[in-house]
């Protein structure tokens, strides 16, 4: 971790001293100013409230009222510079075709309003970094989707023609989603009016906030029909899986590991599998513990029962379509959280990405996480998914 930590801190620094030489070259011709002086005070403040959420983890009130601001504008302030980074080689080309604007206007033949245009887009830059930090800030910690996917199945009873399914996944409790905004999905959920929710594991990562986020949900139990579930993903263990079960053991939440639930809808029994989240050591030994976690969710289920999957980790997507389970759930890549025309600027990769997969008659969903742990989401937004079950026309 100190190791990771420590190549984290010379990449930051390396990033920020390439920005602070190229704009004072660009924009102060190389001279040494106040703004410099300005420039590396605010990176350095930036680093250490950034430092001081993960380190020392302040009391939660304190940071919620207090800090939690700061903070957002700390990963504003750093996120923009890895932005503008990425913008210098678009830059370098400007600086060029400016080059060659001066080239003209020593023979008399310079377009002034392109050369207008160039120098504005060049002084832009920093500041349209600072903007598409702050709109990435800002989705990831205001904005939240409601998706809709409507699932066809070939003979599903009656009974279940309808049935809605409510997802939340990766919420990741802390300084980045509050209980304040728990309640907020919540009742965006109630007024969806779903069957069932499932929680697909992620659900806490500050555990000062863990006995009022179990009341909350609690209380949101009593209104869903069918009830609340959930699988645990892999932060629940970074935190503390012992203390976190004991508190959801102790409310109706009904909490799933390597196991099933019958649920009666009507006359037709519905069964919720919840698997645990696999920690291989390789790549054989993890297919082979999805493959024991799978076989201990599904006993005692009969061959042709309708089964909904609760799986943190993706990949069990590929045991689910060898089972041909009707529909599995999943979280844990948060969508890729960065994505342009869809594909994920983030060095993370799984086959099952985001959103909803089909494989003969079953289907998966990968949810891109209705919170995060990293304030900053860019064409990827938090997301509530609402499934609808219905019967597939001949």
């Amino acid at each position: 971790m100190v190791t990771i930590y420590s190549i984290l801190v010379i990449v930051m620094l390396a990033i920020f001293w390439v920005n602070w030489r190229l704009l004072t070259q660009w924009f102060l011709n190389g001279n040494f100013s106040s703004k410099n002086y300005m420039y590396w005070l605010v990176t350095g403040l930036a680093w250490f409230f950034i430092n001081y959420n993960w380190w020392f983890q302040p009391d939660a009130a304190f940071f919620y009222r207090w800090i939690t601001p700061v903070v957002d504008f700390a990963y504003v302030w750093i996120i923009s510079g890895v932005v503008l980074l990425c913008f210098f080689p678009v830059l370098f080309a400007i600086r060029r075709l400016l080059n060659l604007t001066n080239v003209k206007k020593e023979t008399g033949k310079m377009d002034v309003s392109r050369r207008t245009f160039l120098q504005s887009v060049l002084y832009a830059a920093p500041v349209l970094s600072l903007g598409i930090s702050a709109k990435g800030v800002y989705s990831a910690e205001k904005e939240m989707v409601i998706e809709h996917v409507v699932l066809p199945f070939e003979g599903l009873s009656q009974e279940l023609a309808g049935f809605k399914i409510a997802q939340i996944s990766d919420t990741h409790l802390g300084p980045f989603f509050s209980l304040e905004r728990l309640d907020e999905v919540l009742q965006l959920i109630i007024k969806e009016k779903p069957n069932m929710v499932v929680i697909t594991g992620d659900l806490i990562d500050d555990l000062n906030l863990l006995d009022a986020a179990v009341i909350k949900l609690s209380e949101f139990c009593s209104l869903i029909p069918y009830g609340v579930y959930f699988c645990w993903g892999n932060h629940e263990y970074f935190r503390d899986i012992n203390r976190i079960s004991r508190a959801l053991h102790n409310s109706p939440i009904h909490v799933l590991r390597n196991g099933n639930i019958p649920v009666q809808v009507g006359g037709t029994t519905v069964y919720i599998l919840g698997v645990d989240y696999p920690w291989p050591k390789d790549l054989g030994e993890k297919e082979r513990t999805r493959q024991q976690f799978m076989a201990k969710a599904e006993q005692n289920i009969p061959k042709d029962a309708f089964k909904v999957l609760l799986a943190h980790h993706p990949d069990f997507l590929f045991n689910a379509f060898a089972s041909q389970i009707p529909l599995t759930l999943s979280g844990h890549t948060h969508g890729g959280q960065v994505n342009i025309l869809g594909k994920s600027l983030l060095p993370v990769s799984y086959h099952y990405m985001r959103g909803l997969y089909q494989e003969n008659h079953s289907y998966g969903y990968v949810s891109p996480g209705t919170g995060q742990w990293i304030p900053f989401r860019l064409g990827c937004p938090p997301e509530i998914s609402v499934f609808t079950l219905t019967v597939k026309n001949p």
